[in-house]
């Protein structure tokens, strides 16, 4: 029998958007804007799919540094 589990990926997650945003994950949450996720977040492959093809995130720990420094200079 095939495994039919979903493939679980985890990305630190930044919304790059002017307000908050749902993050559809294992654990859903809401982003303020321009905020990061502190650590990795478990999504499934979909969920990161449909996360990145929104346009509203990006993924990865540069993109959370990036964010961290524009807030700072606010």
């Amino acid at each position: 029998m095939a495994d039919t589990a979903p493939k679980i990926v985890k990305h630190v997650v930044t919304n790059v958007t002017d307000g908050p945003k749902i993050l559809n994950a294992l654990t859903p949450g809401v982003l303020a804007a321009g905020d990061s996720t502190d650590d990795p977040v478990e999504m499934t492959e979909a969920e990161y799919e449909a996360a990145k093809n929104t346009g509203w995130f990006k993924f990865g720990a540069a993109a959370a540094k990036a964010a961290e420094k524009a807030n700072d200079k606010d």
